[in-house]
C-alpha cells in the first residue's frame, strides 16, 4: 500500500471510532478500505485504565467542589479566630473589673430633722399677772409671750408693785423711770400691771430685749 492510501486510512479510522471503555478494554470499530462496502471490522485494543485517567482531563465540578472545601475552611477558621478574640476581651473586661476598686460607699444622709413645736399660748385665769403678760406679748408671737412670762418671773416675781431702790427700778418689770417714760405708755402708772406690761411689750419688738438682765 502506498504512502497516500495508508494516512487516508487512518484519517478514515479516527473519524469512524465510536469508543466504549469498559474494564480497562476499548471497542473500536471502524471501517479500513479495502473491505467490501457495508462490511465494518471490529478490533479490541486493552488499555490500561490509570493511563487512560491521565489522558482524559478532571471534570470541572471536582474543582469546584474543592474550591468550595477550602472556602468553608477559610469561614471556619475565621469564625473560630473571632470566638477566640471575643473570649479574650471578655475575660480582659472582666479581670479590669475585679482590678478596679469598689466605690466608697456614700455615708447615709440623716433624715431631716423634725422642727421643734412651735411655742404655745398658755392660758391663764383672766386678771391674774400671767394673764395680763399674755395679752400684751401675744400679737409678737408665742416666743414673745414665752420671754416676757420668764423676764417678769425674774425681774420682780410677777410682782406689780415690786421696787429695788438699786436703780430705782419699778413694778411688774423693773423698769428705770427714764425708760418707761419713753414708751408709747410711759404717761401711764408704772405699778399699773398693764402698763407696765404694755411698756415691756413695745420695748421688745424695738430689739430692746437685752435692756433686762433677766433673758
Amino acid at each position: 500500500m502506498g504512502v497516500f492510501p495508508r494516512i487516508a486510512m487512518l484519517a478514515g479510522v479516527a473519524l469512524a471510532v465510536v469508543g466504549t471503555i469498559t474494564s480497562g478494554v476499548v471497542v473500536v470499530a471502524h471501517r479500513p478500505s479495502g473491505h467490501l462496502p457495508g462490511r465494518t471490522a471490529v478490533s479490541h485494543i486493552t488499555v490500561d485504565a490509570a493511563l487512560l485517567s491521565q489522558a482524559i482531563p478532571l471534570e470541572a465540578n471536582g474543582r469546584v467542589d474543592r474550591w468550595r472545601n477550602d472556602r468553608l475552611v477559610e469561614a471556619e477558621a475565621a469564625q473560630a479566630a473571632q470566638a477566640a478574640q471575643a473570649a479574650r476581651a471578655a475575660a480582659a473586661a472582666k479581670a479590669a473589673a475585679a482590678a478596679k476598686p469598689a466605690p466608697t460607699p456614700r455615708p447615709a444622709v440623716p433624715p431631716p430633722a423634725s422642727p421643734m413645736p412651735a411655742a404655745t399660748i398658755v392660758a391663764y385665769p383672766p386678771g391674774t399677772v400671767q394673764d395680763i403678760i399674755t395679752k400684751a406679748f401675744t400679737p409678737l408671737g408665742a416666743t414673745a409671750v414665752a420671754w416676757g412670762l420668764r423676764v417678769a418671773r425674774c425681774e420682780s416675781g410677777y410682782n406689780p408693785r415690786a421696787y429695788n431702790g438699786a436703780g430705782p427700778y419699778y413694778g411688774l418689770f423693773q423698769f428705770l423711770m427714764s425708760t418707761f417714760r419713753a414708751t408709747p405708755f410711759g404717761s401711764g402708772d408704772i405699778y399699773d400691771p398693764v402698763t407696765n406690761a404694755s411698756a415691756a411689750a413695745w420695748k421688745y419688738s424695738q430689739g430692746g430685749a437685752r435692756a433686762w438682765g433677766c433673758q
